[in-house]
Protein backbone atom coordinates (compact mmCIF):
# COMPACT_ATOMS: atom_id res chain seq x y z
CA UNK A 1 0.00 0.00 0.00
CA UNK A 2 2.87 2.38 0.67
CA UNK A 3 4.85 1.97 -2.57
CA UNK A 4 3.60 5.26 -4.02
CA UNK A 5 4.83 7.36 -1.09
CA UNK A 6 8.28 8.12 -2.52
CA UNK A 7 10.25 8.13 -5.78
CA UNK A 8 11.34 4.49 -5.66
CA UNK A 9 13.39 4.79 -8.85
CA UNK A 10 16.18 6.45 -6.86
CA UNK A 11 16.39 3.46 -4.53
CA UNK A 12 16.18 1.08 -7.49
CA UNK A 13 19.33 2.64 -8.95
CA UNK A 14 21.18 1.92 -5.69
CA UNK A 15 20.15 -1.73 -5.94
CA UNK A 16 21.32 -2.26 -9.52
CA UNK A 17 24.57 -4.09 -8.55
CA UNK A 18 22.45 -6.81 -6.94
CA UNK A 19 20.34 -7.12 -10.10
CA UNK A 20 23.55 -7.54 -12.10
CA UNK A 21 24.70 -10.30 -9.73
CA UNK A 22 21.31 -12.03 -9.84
CA UNK A 23 21.03 -12.12 -13.63
CA UNK A 24 24.69 -13.08 -14.06
CA UNK A 25 24.23 -15.98 -11.63
CA UNK A 26 21.45 -17.49 -13.74
CA UNK A 27 22.67 -16.29 -17.15
CA UNK A 28 19.41 -16.42 -19.12
CA UNK A 29 19.90 -17.50 -22.72
CA UNK A 30 18.27 -15.93 -25.79
CA UNK A 31 14.70 -17.16 -25.98
CA UNK A 32 14.46 -18.18 -22.32
CA UNK A 33 11.07 -17.33 -20.84
CA UNK A 34 11.88 -15.21 -17.79
CA UNK A 35 9.64 -13.77 -15.08
CA UNK A 36 10.83 -10.86 -12.93
CA UNK A 37 8.55 -11.30 -9.93
CA UNK A 38 7.83 -8.51 -7.43
CA UNK A 39 9.82 -6.60 -9.99
CA UNK A 40 9.73 -3.07 -8.64
CA UNK A 41 10.71 -0.86 -11.58
CA UNK A 42 12.35 -3.69 -13.50
CA UNK A 43 16.05 -3.75 -12.57
CA UNK A 44 16.15 -7.47 -13.33
CA UNK A 45 13.83 -7.33 -16.32
CA UNK A 46 15.96 -4.87 -18.29
CA UNK A 47 19.05 -7.03 -17.74
CA UNK A 48 17.29 -10.21 -18.83
CA UNK A 49 15.99 -8.50 -21.98
CA UNK A 50 19.54 -7.40 -22.78
CA UNK A 51 20.49 -11.10 -22.90
CA UNK A 52 17.79 -11.86 -25.45
CA UNK A 53 15.29 -13.45 -23.07
CA UNK A 54 11.51 -13.21 -23.44
CA UNK A 55 10.67 -11.28 -20.28
CA UNK A 56 7.50 -10.71 -18.33
CA UNK A 57 7.44 -8.75 -15.09
CA UNK A 58 4.87 -8.38 -12.35
CA UNK A 59 4.41 -6.43 -9.15
CA UNK A 60 1.53 -6.11 -6.72
CA UNK A 61 1.83 -2.29 -6.65
CA UNK A 62 0.20 -0.44 -9.58
CA UNK A 63 2.73 2.39 -9.24
CA UNK A 64 5.66 -0.02 -9.72
CA UNK A 65 4.04 -1.54 -12.80
CA UNK A 66 3.47 1.93 -14.25
CA UNK A 67 7.10 2.95 -13.65
CA UNK A 68 8.33 -0.36 -15.01
CA UNK A 69 6.34 -0.01 -18.23
CA UNK A 70 7.67 3.51 -18.71
CA UNK A 71 11.21 2.27 -18.17
CA UNK A 72 11.25 -0.85 -20.35
CA UNK A 73 8.75 -0.08 -23.07
CA UNK A 74 7.13 -2.98 -24.94
CA UNK A 75 10.20 -5.24 -24.66
CA UNK A 76 8.86 -6.40 -21.28
CA UNK A 77 5.27 -7.54 -20.75
CA UNK A 78 4.10 -6.07 -17.42
CA UNK A 79 1.10 -7.04 -15.31
CA UNK A 80 -0.15 -6.49 -11.78
CA UNK A 81 -0.09 -9.63 -9.67
CA UNK A 82 0.36 -11.01 -6.19
CA UNK A 83 3.19 -13.56 -6.14
CA UNK A 84 0.95 -15.77 -3.99
CA UNK A 85 -1.61 -15.95 -6.82
CA UNK A 86 0.13 -15.67 -10.18
CA UNK A 87 -2.28 -15.56 -13.16
CA UNK A 88 0.01 -17.73 -15.28
CA UNK A 89 -0.36 -21.28 -16.66
CA UNK A 90 1.58 -24.17 -15.19
CA UNK A 91 5.09 -24.96 -16.45
CA UNK A 92 5.39 -22.02 -18.85
CA UNK A 93 8.58 -20.32 -17.60
CA UNK A 94 12.25 -21.26 -17.75
CA UNK A 95 13.51 -18.75 -15.19
CA UNK A 96 11.98 -16.82 -12.27
CA UNK A 97 13.97 -14.03 -10.65
CA UNK A 98 13.28 -11.69 -7.76
CA UNK A 99 15.56 -8.95 -6.46
CA UNK A 100 14.47 -8.02 -2.92
CA UNK A 101 10.83 -8.54 -3.90
CA UNK A 102 9.82 -12.07 -2.97
CA UNK A 103 10.82 -11.22 0.62
CA UNK A 104 7.61 -9.18 0.96
CA UNK A 105 5.36 -12.21 0.43
CA UNK A 106 3.30 -12.70 3.62
CA UNK A 107 3.30 -16.49 3.13
CA UNK A 108 6.69 -17.59 1.79
CA UNK A 109 5.66 -21.21 1.26
CA UNK A 110 2.68 -20.12 -0.88
CA UNK A 111 4.81 -17.76 -2.97
CA UNK A 112 7.45 -20.42 -3.60
CA UNK A 113 4.78 -22.99 -4.48
CA UNK A 114 3.42 -20.58 -7.10
CA UNK A 115 6.86 -20.14 -8.63
CA UNK A 116 7.39 -23.91 -8.70
CA UNK A 117 4.05 -24.24 -10.45
CA UNK A 118 4.78 -21.79 -13.26
CA UNK A 119 8.35 -23.01 -13.86
CA UNK A 120 9.09 -26.00 -16.07
CA UNK A 121 10.79 -29.04 -14.49
CA UNK A 122 14.43 -28.09 -14.19
CA UNK A 123 13.47 -24.41 -14.32
CA UNK A 124 15.69 -21.96 -12.51
CA UNK A 125 14.76 -19.77 -9.55
CA UNK A 126 17.03 -17.09 -8.12
CA UNK A 127 16.42 -14.37 -5.57
CA UNK A 128 18.16 -11.85 -3.37
CA UNK A 129 17.31 -11.07 0.26
CA UNK A 130 18.86 -8.76 2.83
CA UNK A 131 20.80 -10.72 5.43
CA UNK A 132 19.24 -11.01 8.85
CA UNK A 133 22.43 -9.71 10.49
CA UNK A 134 23.55 -6.93 8.11
CA UNK A 135 23.26 -3.15 8.17
CA UNK A 136 19.84 -3.14 6.45
CA UNK A 137 18.50 -5.47 9.15
CA UNK A 138 20.03 -3.31 11.88
CA UNK A 139 18.31 -0.24 10.45
CA UNK A 140 15.01 -2.13 10.29
CA UNK A 141 15.35 -2.95 13.99
CA UNK A 142 15.96 0.72 14.76
CA UNK A 143 12.78 1.65 12.89
CA UNK A 144 10.80 -0.94 14.88
CA UNK A 145 11.71 0.88 18.10
CA UNK A 146 9.68 3.87 16.92
CA UNK A 147 6.86 2.27 14.94
CA UNK A 148 3.93 0.35 16.47
CA UNK A 149 4.18 -3.35 15.59
CA UNK A 150 2.09 -4.59 12.68
CA UNK A 151 1.19 -8.26 13.15
CA UNK A 152 0.29 -8.53 9.47
CA UNK A 153 3.66 -7.27 8.21
CA UNK A 154 5.76 -9.92 6.43
CA UNK A 155 8.98 -11.01 8.12
CA UNK A 156 11.24 -9.88 5.29
CA UNK A 157 14.45 -10.56 7.22
CA UNK A 158 13.65 -14.25 7.70
CA UNK A 159 14.56 -14.70 4.02
CA UNK A 160 18.06 -13.47 4.89
CA UNK A 161 18.75 -16.32 7.31
CA UNK A 162 20.61 -18.98 5.26
CA UNK A 163 19.18 -21.89 7.26
CA UNK A 164 15.59 -20.67 6.97
CA UNK A 165 16.02 -19.93 3.27
CA UNK A 166 17.58 -23.34 2.57
CA UNK A 167 14.71 -25.01 4.44
CA UNK A 168 12.12 -23.12 2.37
CA UNK A 169 13.82 -24.06 -0.88
CA UNK A 170 14.15 -27.71 0.13
CA UNK A 171 10.47 -28.22 -0.76
CA UNK A 172 10.17 -28.74 -4.49
CA UNK A 173 13.61 -27.44 -5.43
CA UNK A 174 17.02 -29.04 -5.76
CA UNK A 175 20.64 -27.95 -6.29
CA UNK A 176 20.12 -25.09 -3.81
CA UNK A 177 23.03 -22.66 -3.63
CA UNK A 178 23.18 -19.70 -1.27
CA UNK A 179 25.99 -17.17 -1.14
CA UNK A 180 26.64 -13.88 0.62
CA UNK A 181 27.14 -10.74 -1.42
CA UNK A 182 27.13 -7.04 -0.62
CA UNK A 183 26.55 -3.75 -2.34
CA UNK A 184 27.97 -0.36 -1.35
CA UNK A 185 25.77 1.80 0.86
CA UNK A 186 27.77 5.00 0.77
CA UNK A 187 26.59 8.54 1.51
CA UNK A 188 28.35 11.81 2.29
CA UNK A 189 26.88 11.88 5.80
CA UNK A 190 24.17 10.47 8.06
CA UNK A 191 21.76 13.30 7.14
CA UNK A 192 22.47 12.63 3.45
CA UNK A 193 21.37 9.03 4.03
CA UNK A 194 18.13 9.95 5.78
CA UNK A 195 17.37 12.60 3.13
CA UNK A 196 17.79 9.87 0.51
CA UNK A 197 15.47 7.53 2.41
CA UNK A 198 12.81 10.22 2.75
CA UNK A 199 12.97 10.93 -0.98
CA UNK A 200 13.28 7.41 -2.37
CA UNK A 201 12.26 4.74 0.17
CA UNK A 202 8.48 4.26 0.39
CA UNK A 203 8.92 1.95 3.39
CA UNK A 204 10.78 4.62 5.34
CA UNK A 205 8.24 7.31 4.46
CA UNK A 206 5.51 4.97 5.71
CA UNK A 207 7.52 4.36 8.88
CA UNK A 208 7.85 8.11 9.45
CA UNK A 209 4.08 8.51 9.17
CA UNK A 210 3.60 5.64 11.62
CA UNK A 211 6.20 7.07 14.03
CA UNK A 212 4.25 10.33 14.25
CA UNK A 213 5.84 12.76 16.71
CA UNK A 214 8.87 10.47 17.05
CA UNK A 215 9.77 10.55 13.34
CA UNK A 216 12.60 13.03 13.87
CA UNK A 217 13.97 10.95 16.72
CA UNK A 218 13.86 7.87 14.49
CA UNK A 219 15.80 9.61 11.71
CA UNK A 220 18.43 10.77 14.20
CA UNK A 221 18.84 7.18 15.43
CA UNK A 222 19.31 5.96 11.85
CA UNK A 223 21.95 8.64 11.29
CA UNK A 224 23.85 7.69 14.47
CA UNK A 225 23.86 4.04 13.47
CA UNK A 226 25.08 4.77 9.95
CA UNK A 227 27.71 7.32 10.98
CA UNK A 228 28.66 7.14 14.68
CA UNK A 229 31.41 9.75 14.21
CA UNK A 230 29.30 12.10 12.09
CA UNK A 231 31.43 11.49 9.00
CA UNK A 232 30.66 9.85 5.66
CA UNK A 233 28.53 6.70 5.63
CA UNK A 234 30.55 3.74 4.38
CA UNK A 235 28.46 0.63 4.86
CA UNK A 236 28.29 -2.60 2.90
CA UNK A 237 24.70 -3.80 2.57
CA UNK A 238 24.93 -7.59 2.83
CA UNK A 239 22.46 -9.81 1.03
CA UNK A 240 21.99 -13.46 0.17
CA UNK A 241 21.86 -14.61 -3.43
CA UNK A 242 20.05 -17.94 -3.67
CA UNK A 243 19.68 -20.23 -6.68
CA UNK A 244 17.74 -23.45 -7.11
CA UNK A 245 16.25 -25.75 -9.73
CA UNK A 246 12.69 -27.06 -9.83
CA UNK A 247 12.59 -30.80 -9.13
Amino acid sequence: KHWGLADYSGLARRLEPAADALVNAVAPKPGDRVLDVAAGTGNVAVRAVARGAQVTACDIAPRMVQLGRERTGPEVQWFEADVENLPLPDATLDVALSAFGLIFAPRPEVALAQLRRVLVPGGRLALTAWTADGCIAERARIVKEFVPPDPAAPDTLSWGDPEILAHRLATGFTDVRIERRSLPWHFDSGPALTAFLQAHSPAHVAAMHAAGDRAGEMLAAIERHASPDGGPVRLDAEYLLARALVR
